[in-house]
């Protein structure tokens, strides 16, 4: 069988998909206002608490003064838990834009400069100037660490604070955004790839379809074609919606989001291959898929920052796909950088597409 007669196979099998798709009219309203309710319902509704969040000061100053106001940010506790909100790191002689590089690199949650004449001036009752750089793309990190620092210096009210908006004015639904494109294709791709499987094994479908002169590579390539499809579509739609109802805007490149869920989208078609393998019928597969991507939705940052969970579920959340797949789709969406800022994301993406669809068409070719 030629290639070009495989992928005439593969683009039937596409269309029959969609076919299929378009019969289930119930279906498809589903399939995209379920994710543009979680984000208007959540994002008004949900926020999170914060510990142990990294901040540096730059203190270039020597008084007593300053030491006083770093001692007192480094051993602020929670109010409920008890736990230090802030883990914080003291240097100096740092640039403003050298602080912004730190926050770019997702290596401090805020950076606070303290100029070299602050005790002094205090010390005279002279207005001094204090810059907080934080990294507005996680909002409820931001905001808490903001509105400390703002509490702290209202005891002294010589000292005014310049914030910086260093990625421009943003609200928790921008960090909700990005986390819920990134868990619906993750969901949606093994979901729909893994039922369909599972469904035309219980029905006798899938036998029949092997029985024509179709290969088995054209049946999960045809598939798959499908559902980068159907997940880029989904994802477009949301970034729309969200621009439109909500206000978001979209700073990165279409074509970096596009790679990332491609890669993420080819990985949940494999996890979905692989998890219907494993199961003979409709509702095996929908056990097995909520025990699978369910604890996902809560444990991989897509509507909390990490650092507000406990240490034993962030260890859980880095060992998930969709925990990188969420801080590439923020990174690019909301910092606007490029793909250097994402290639430690994108190669875990792309090591777990390469395992599972490999692992999930040898499972296939060999149960079909």
């Amino acid at each position: 069988m030629t290639i070009k007669t495989e992928l005439r196979d593969s683009l039937i099998v596409a269309k029959k998909e969609f076919k299929i798709l378009s019969r289930k009219k119930a279906l498809i309203i589903p399939l995209v206002l379920f994710p543009i309710i979680m984000i208007v319902f959540f994002g008004y509704g949900m926020g999170g608490t914060v510990k142990n969040a990294p901040i540096l000061i730059v203190n270039d100053d020597t008084g007593r003064v300053s030491s006083s106001l770093v001692q007192e940010i480094g051993s602020y506790t929670g109010k409920y838990d008890g736990n230090p909100m802030f883990s914080v790191t003291y240097t100096k002689d740092m640039s403003q834009s050298e602080a912004e590089s730190k926050i770019d690199a997702g290596m401090y949650k805020g950076v606070l400069l303290i100029p070299p004449d602050y005790s002094d001036s205090i010390a005279k009752n002279e207005s001094t100037n204090l810059t907080l750089l934080t990294d507005t793309s996680d909002t409820t990190t931001s905001s808490t660490i903001i509105n400390f620092i703002k509490q702290l210096l209202a005891k002294t009210g010589s000292v005014s604070l310049n914030i910086p908006n260093v990625y421009g004015n943003l609200e928790y639904l921008d960090f909700l955004i990005p986390g819920v494109i990134a868990l619906t294709v993750f969901m949606g791709s093994v979901a729909t790839t893994g039922s369909a499987i599972a469904g035309e094994k219980e029905d006798g479908t899938l036998i029949r379809m092997l029985m024509t002169p179709i290969s088995k590579r054209s049946v999960i390539l045809g598939k798959t074609i499908y559902q980068l499809i159907l997940q880029l579509g989904r994802a477009v739609i949301l970034i729309l919606a969200a621009y439109l109802l909500l206000g978001f805007n979209m700073n990165g490149s279409w074509l970096l989001i596009s790679l990332v869920l491609i890669v993420f989208t080819l990985g949940g078609v494999g996890m979905g291959i692989v998890m219907s393998s494993r199961v003979e019928d409709m509702e095996s597969f929908f056990q097995l898929n909520m025990l699978v991507t369910m604890p996902s939705m809560f444990v991989t940052g897509v509507f909390f920052p990490l650092s507000s969970v406990p240490d034993w579920m962030r260890y859980i959340a880095y060992c998930l796909p969709l925990t990188y797949a969420i801080d590439a789709m923020r990174t690019i969406m909301i910092k606007g950088q490029g793909l250097n800022a994402i290639s430690n994301d994108l190669m875990i993406l792309s090591l777990f597409a390469v395992v599972t669809f490999t692992l999930g068409v040898h499972l296939f070719r060999r149960e079909a």
